[in-house]
């Protein structure tokens, strides 16, 4: 027998209570506010486990707070990734986030490219000539990063 409009909401309303539907819900969202990515579940994974602003190093909050935390992204790139960084809302909403690269932590700053990270409270800062050097970067120091945080689970 079909469901009715109602049992058909209600079943939804408990499906976005689970983990898979509050996922799905989250990515729909940033699709329908304009955000571009080639791999979703990355994305959700890398904006879960940040815990601080990327921008002010804030320790990010749930909720529409100044300290709640968002996804930035660049309104002017619609043909390709746009993510910046995950900020909190007072960082976004200032829109100071200078990231222009297309790629988190890494942004033209004072006439060079530079890579900023913030792990486990810690700002790690480092500038570069080209954008495709800050990127290389960015990737080689965040593979160690995990490496050695896997070293330390063992």
């Amino acid at each position: 027998m079909p469901q009715s409009k109602e049992e058909k909401a209600a079943d939804q309303r408990e499906y976005r209570k689970t983990p898979t539907g509050m996922k799905s819900e989250r990515i729909h969202g940033w699709k329908r506010n304009g955000i571009i990515s080639d791999d979703w579940n990355a994305l959700y994974e890398q904006f879960m486990s940040t815990t601080h602003c990327e921008n002010c190093d804030v320790l990010l909050t749930a909720g529409r707070g100044r300290t709640g935390k968002c996804l930035d992204h660049d309104h002017s790139i619609n043909d390709r990734v746009n993510v910046r960084a995950v900020l909190c809302r007072a960082c976004n909403s200032l829109d100071q986030c200078t990231n222009t690269s297309g790629v988190p932590n890494v942004s033209y700053y004072e006439n060079r490219w530079t890579y900023i990270k913030t792990v486990n409270g810690v700002r790690h800062q480092k500038y570069f000539k080209t954008k495709e050097d800050a990127i290389r970067y960015k990737y080689e120091y965040e593979s160690r990063q995990s490496i050695i945080a896997e070293d330390a689970r063992s």
